[in-house]
Order: structure tokens, then C-alpha cells, then sequence
């Protein structure tokens, strides 16, 4: 009963406890949502702060970048493209490490875009820059393979990546190739990012963009592309090396067949279509086509100069330049087939070379140039770089020199006797000059004709060789030159484009325009710069009009007549040979057109036995023939010039008395080559000059010559009737012998009866 009684009976402290532990689990119960609280509070507050730390950081990186107008100009490599005066014909093209030419977008065919589409990017056309669900996609595959075999970036992106941001293997580069691809599909269209991304990858075998691929492996302009090439490029982006087709041909085809059968899954090509594709070969180019003219190599490595000292070699080779030039291809290959053709039978003891280089006189253009026949052998330029002496060829800088001092070359007679010793002063030898004139007075007119030495020396002493180097340098030659008197018969180099400049200067009427090679530079279809054609006067128009009709006559009856075999047409020209027979020019110009020739061995001064009218002239006549074949030929203007008084001094010197007749010219108008003979201060079989009073100031006679100006037309003498006590000295300079003797009688009895001869007219 009492134990019964025990535990029947609560106890009181019972309820105590039961409170107490009630109050401990609501206690506990508060701590663990006090505790989720702060947990949750605390994960919102990091997320929070993440998302901070996220945007700021996505802030900092993007602020930098630049916009997307700066990221269309940033600096691709794009080839420099280089045409003939038509911008129509492909000359050249220059490119640097980088192969690549820019297409518009509309050039590039579909199926190229689908096979790309295809490959790279299926959801393209999807998405807005960055396809997330291709992210994930590539995120758990190569979790699964434990290293990265997909990766998730869009054409967009890729293209960004191309363009701007490059290869850097970064979060950040990353972070900024996303915002750039997301801003950029704001602001472009897919087919203009599709385009752009397919003018910026690399192809493999040094090809960059979609048209130096379609180039490259196919030979054809991108626009030509179809699905089975198409496939094939699409698939070389990823390894353009092991998927080359010039090296592996069985790889390219398994990857080709790759696209094809993607493009079929994604409905661009029906399967049956894609199976049929699928079996056929690959067929590709060993090597790009070379779109470089061999025909212009010379011309083209000038231009290339030119452009690199404007713009330097990095504009030059990868910035995209289309430069269209003054070369007509027409020409340039005509120039090359006359050259072939005259030089290819020669055979001095060495094979000749040529150069060919023509200028038009109305605004300085190359029109052809020809630095030599090998550019892959022989790099030297022989038209811009041979600096060769000239010969005769200089002696109409020597004639303009001497017309716009007044002098009139139908009336100015020198003495033609050969050969005549020039004093050069104390400090020098005498000059010793042969020529080949009558011996007797000859017109300077005459003497051009038919290139006389001995009356161009005379003549060069009386204009000072000092104002012929000013003039050659007025009108287009830009080599130093020695101001000496055999400067009249070429002693100092130049080189054809110089020759063939300044005589256009004399075919413009006086108007000197630079050569220039490049007519205008455009990029990105804007003109860069067009380089000017103004002229600037040279010499008064009224010169070079009468030092035309002095070089008409020597193409039509002179040393250069053989031009008029080919081209019988108004031309004006002259012929020059050296002493040694080592150069060969010659230099003449129509109205429009302007060409130096020359010939000889490009490799050191080896002579030949030939004239400057005898392959030179000749190449020159061929050459106008073709290159103005359908164009007129109208004859050069006349301008009025006003002669003044001409008094030489060598008018007044007698010629040389240690010339024996044996020794002077026979009078035969041949072009003979420059002879700058110096001997020893005593010559020998020389007798001393008879000591003679001193001279008064008696004017020396002057020649008054017919209308036609030449020798064989009797030349009348008009001398003082005043004798000085040097009449021996006067009159055998003013003698005149019968024309073509060579030589008249000596003594006393013998000039008397010249000057008789003289004033009578017989």
C-alpha cells in the first residue's frame, strides 16, 4: 500500500521540471533560427557583395575598352594592292607576314556562311554575343574529360578576339571579349559580324580572311567558292596546320566531310546532297598564285620606294593600300618585246643589256620602264640606279644653254676643222677634240645634225660649263655634274629616267614636271593622297621651241634618222655614244611622249663597235610605233624667240695649228663616238706658234649663214675691211673652205684666197 501510495502521487518539483526543460527547447529552438538567420543574412550579404565586387569589376575592365568605332578602324594586316594606270589591272600585290585582302561582306557566298555557321557557332543566329547554354554545354564536357575539349565562345566573341583583344589565355580577356561581343551585336548586324569575322581568321599557309584562302588553295576569288570548298575552309580555323590540305590531304577530307554532315543536320544541305559530297576528292593548289607582273618587277620595287618613304614599311606592306599607278601594261610589254628582240642576237664578247624608260611631258608620268629583263637574277634598276655617261646625247642641254643666251643656231658659225686643241688653263692640259664636220665654218645647227664635236666643244666653252650644269638640273637632271667643257659630250654620269625627264621638259615647252610613278593611294576607299602634276618652268617656252627644231632636224636627216624607218612621224631627238663605245643612248620626244634608251654592259665598261643611232635609235622608233599606233601625231608648237648679238670667243680662235689635213674629218655626217682625248702639254709633230703682236680690239668676223643654216649650202663671210696686225689669227678663224674638204691650204697665199673666196660668196 505504501509503495503504491508513493508513485500515484506526483511530486511537485514535476511540473518544475517539465517547465524548465520546455523552456530549454525553445531556448535551443531560437538559437538554430537565430543562427539560419544570421546564416541566410550573411550569405545575402556576401552575394550582395559578390555581385558588387562582380560589377565593379566588370566595371573597371570595360571602362578601358574602346568603343566599337575604334575597335572597326584597329589596325588589321591587309595587303597593299598595286594597279597599272587603268585601276582596272593588278600589278602586284605587297603583303608582310600576314596574306590578307578585305572583301565586302556581299562578296562573300552563302554557302560559306552556312558552313561556317555551321562548324563554329549553330545557335549564331540565336544568341546576342555569348550563347550560355553553349558555355554550360562546354563547361561539363570538359569537366567530364578532365581537360578543356569544347569551348563556348561565339562568332562574335571570336571575332572580337581576332580584331582587338587577342589570344591571351585570361579571366579578364575573356570578361572583356564577353562585354565587347554583347556591345557589338547592338550595334552590328549578324551578317556584318559574320563578314567581318570571316575577313580576320587565319586559314593556314600564310593565308588570312576567307578571299587569300579562296586564293591560296583554289586559285579563284572568294565569290567563286562552292559547298565542297566552302566545307573545306570552314574547317581549317580550328588547326590549320594538321588540317592542311597541301599536307594531308586524307585529314582535310575527314574534316571537310565533318561540316558537310553538319550542314545536313542543320538543314543548309539535304543528307543525300551532303553523301554525294562527301565521296568526291579534295583538290587543292601546292602553292598561291603570284599575282606580281613579272613585266613590271622594276617599276613595281620603284613604286614600292616611293610609298615606303611616305608612309614606312609597316603602312606599306600591311596597311591595306590600293595604289594605282602611271604604267600602261600595253607598253611596258611592248618595251620588252623590242628589247628582246634587238639584243637577244647581239654578241659583243658579252651579251648587251637595255633599258627603256618613257615619260609623258604633261604632267610627268611613267609610262613605261624597263630597268632590265630578269628582276629574280638582277634586282639593280638600270632606268633609276646606272648612272652612265650620256655621250653626245648632252649636247642639247649644251644648245638651250647657249639659245637662251641669244645665240641663234641657224646663224652662229664655229670653225668644224679637226681636230682642234682647246687651252684649259694653267693648271690643266689642253683639251685635244676630233669631230666630223666639213672643216670649214659650221652652223651650230649643222654641227647638231650631225653631232660635231669639235663645234659643241667651242660652243661649250662659250656658254661656261657652269650655266649647262644649271640648265641640265632646271630641266629634270638631278646627278652631280662636273662643270667642265667636255661636259657638251657626256662625261658625267645620269641615269635613262633623268634623260628621259629633261628632254620632256623640252617636249611641254619649256614646263619641267617631276617623274612620277603613282597617280593616287586610297584606303578603305578614301584618297590618301594624289600626288601633284603641276609644272614649273624650266626654260622659256621660245627656247625649247628652237632647240626642237635643232633635234627635229637630227631625227629626220641626222645621226638618229633611223627612228624614222619605224615612226615617220613629227619626233624630235638626239643620239649620244662614248669615247669607248661602252654606252649607247638615245633620247627623243613627240609632243605627248618622251623616252631615253640606252644599251651597253650593265656590268662594268665594256666597248662596242656601234652608235647610238645604230640599236638605240632604232629601239626607240619601234617602240613609239607601238605604244601611239591609235593616237595622232600632231606636230610641236612654235613659240616666238628673240635672238640677241653673238660673240664667242672661241669664234675667235683659229683651230689648231698642229692639225695636219691628214689628221681632220672627211666631212661625213656619221655619228661618231665622243672623243676626249687630253695630251701632254707638248704634243708632238707640233710646230710652235709664231710669236704674234698683241691683238687689238677689232671685232672678229662674224659668219652670216643662208636660211637653210648648213655648210653645203655656201655660207657667206662677212669679215671687217679694217685688217689688224693678227689677220693671220682673224681670218683663219673665219675662214671658209669649200664644204667637205676637211682642210684649206696654209700659208699666207692660202688664207687670202679663203677670204676672198668669202666676201665674193664662191
Amino acid at each position: 500500500m505504501a509503495d503504491y501510495n508513493r508513485y500515484s502521487v506526483e511530486p511537485e518539483d514535476i511540473p518544475r521540471r517539465r517547465r524548465e526543460r520546455k523552456k530549454k527547447r525553445a531556448k535551443s529552438k531560437s538559437r538554430v533560427w537565430l543562427i539560419v538567420k544570421l546564416f541566410v543574412v550573411a550569405l545575402l550579404l556576401a552575394l550582395i557583395a559578390g555581385l558588387a565586387v562582380a560589377a565593379g569589376a566588370i566595371y573597371a575592365i570595360s571602362r578601358d575598352l574602346p568603343s566599337l568605332d575604334e575597335l572597326q578602324r584597329s589596325p588589321l594586316a591587309v595587303n597593299t594592292t598595286i594597279y597599272d594606270r587603268t585601276g582596272k589591272v593588278l600589278i602586284a600585290e605587297l603583303h608582310g607576314g600576314e596574306n590578307r585582302v578585305l572583301v565586302p561582306t556581299r562578296k562573300i557566298p552563302e554557302v560559306m556562311k552556312q558552313a561556317t555557321v555551321a562548324v563554329e557557332d549553330e545557335r549564331y543566329y540565336e544568341h546576342h554575343g555569348i550563347d550560355y547554354q553553349a558555355v554550360v554545354r562546354a563547361m561539363v564536357l570538359n569537366l567530364r574529360a578532365g581537360g578543356v575539349v569544347q569551348g563556348g565562345s561565339t562568332i562574335t566573341e571570336q571575332y572580337v578576339k581576332n580584331a582587338y583583344v587577342g589570344d591571351e589565355r585570361t579571366y579578364t580577356r575573356k570578361l572583356r571579349e564577353a562585354v565587347l561581343a554583347w556591345q557589338l551585336e547592338d550595334r552590328w548586324d549578324k551578317d556584318r559580324i559574320l563578314g567581318a569575322y570571316l575577313n580576320t581568321v587565319y586559314y593556314g599557309a600564310g593565308a588570312y580572311g576567307i578571299e587569300a584562302a579562296a586564293r591560296t588553295y583554289f586559285h579563284k576569288h572568294a565569290s567563286g567558292l562552292n559547298i565542297k570548298e566552302a566545307a573545306l575552309l570552314a574547317a581549317l580555323p580550328k588547326f590549320p596546320s594538321a588540317y592542311s590540305p597541301t599536307t594531308d590531304k586524307e585529314m582535310a577530307k575527314e574534316q571537310r566531310n565533318k561540316v558537310l554532315q553538319l550542314m545536313a543536320d542543320q538543314g543548309y544541305v539535304t543528307q543525300e546532297h551532303a553523301d554525294k559530297l562527301m565521296a568526291s576528292k579534295v583538290r587543292v593548289y601546292r602553292h598561291p598564285p603570284n599575282y606580281n607582273k613579272s613585266l613590271a618587277d622594276y617599276f613595281v620595287s620603284y613604286v614600292t620606294k616611293e610609298l615606303t618613304k611616305r608612309y614606312g614599311s609597316a603602312m606599306v606592306f600591311d596597311g591595306g593600300l590600293k595604289v594605282t599607278t602611271s604604267i600602261d601594261v600595253k607598253w611596258q610589254q611592248e618595251a620588252i618585246d623590242i628589247i628582246k628582240s634587238t639584243t637577244g642576237p647581239l654578241d659583243f664578247g658579252f651579251k648587251p643589256s637595255a633599258a627603256l624608260v618613257a615619260v609623258d611631258p604633261a604632267n610627268g608620268y611613267i609610262r613605261t620602264m624597263v630597268g632590265g629583263l630578269d628582276y629574280k637574277k638582277q634586282q639593280f634598276n638600270l632606268v633609276t640606279q646606272a648612272k652612265r655617261q650620256p655621250g653626245s646625247a648632252m649636247k642639247p642641254f649644251v644648245l638651250t644653254t647657249a639659245v637662251e643666251q641669244g645665240m641663234d643656231p641657224d646663224t652662229t658659225y664655229y670653225s668644224s676643222k679637226s681636230p682642234i686643241i682647246i687651252p684649259m688653263g694653267a693648271y690643266a692640259q689642253p683639251w685635244l677634240v676630233n669631230g666630223d664636220g666639213p672643216g670649214g665654218p659650221e652652223s651650230v645647227s649643222a654641227a647638231t645634225t650631225i653631232s660635231d664635236n669639235v663645234v659643241f666643244a667651242q660652243l661649250s666653252v662659250d656658254v661656261g660649263p657652269d650655266n649647262t650644269v644649271e640648265t641640265a638640273h632646271r630641266m629634270g637632271i638631278t646627278s652631280p655634274l662636273d662643270a667642265v667643257p667636255s661636259i657638251t659630250l657626256g662625261t658625267s654620269g645620269v641615269t635613262p629616267l633623268e634623260m628621259a625627264d629633261a628632254y620632256a621638259t623640252l617636249a611641254a615647252g619649256g614646263i619641267r614636271h617631276k617623274p612620277q610613278a603613282i597617280v593616287r593611294v586610297e584606303r578603305r576607299g578614301k584618297v590618301i593622297w594624289k600626288p601633284t602634276t603641276k609644272g614649273k618652268r624650266a626654260i622659256p617656252a621660245g627656247v625649247a621651241s628652237v632647240v626642237t627644231q635643232c633635234l627635229e632636224r637630227v631625227a629626220s636627216a641626222g645621226t638618229g634618222s633611223a627612228t624614222g624607218a619605224y615612226f615617220p612621224y613629227p619626233r624630235a631627238g638626239k643620239t649620244g655614244t662614248t669615247e669607248d663605245g661602252a654606252d649607247l643612248w638615245y633620247c627623243g620626244y613627240t609632243p605627248n611622249l618622251s623616252a631615253a634608251v640606252w644599251m651597253g654592259d650593265d656590268d662594268k665598261r665594256s666597248a662596242m663597235p656601234v652608235y647610238g643611232g645604230d640599236y638605240p635609235a632604232p629601239m626607240w622608233g619601234k617602240f613609239f610605233a607601238a605604244a601611239l599606233k591609235d593616237q595622232p601625231h600632231p606636230g610641236f608648237k612654235t613659240y616666238p624667240w628673240s635672238f640677241s648679238p653673238w660673240e664667242g670667243k672661241m669664234q675667235a680662235m683659229s683651230p689648231s695649228a698642229s692639225a695636219s689635213p691628214s689628221e681632220s674629218a672627211s666631212g661625213k655626217p656619221s655619228p661618231g663616238p665622243t672623243k676626249t682625248i687630253t695630251p701632254a702639254p707638248e704634243p708632238t709633230k707640233t710646230k710652235p706658234p709664231t710669236p704674234q703682236p698683241t691683238p687689238t680690239k677689232t671685232k672678229p668676223p662674224k659668219p652670216t649663214p643662208t636660211p637653210t643654216g648648213t655648210p653645203s649650202a655656201g655660207p657667206k663671210q662677212v669679215v671687217s675691211a679694217t685688217l689688224s696686225p693678227v689677220w693671220s689669227r682673224s681670218f683663219a678663224a673665219a675662214s671658209v673652205t669649200t664644204a667637205g674638204t676637211g682642210s684649206g691650204d696654209t700659208g699666207l697665199a692660202g688664207d687670202l684666197v679663203h677670204w676672198l673666196a668669202g666676201v665674193l660668196g664662191l
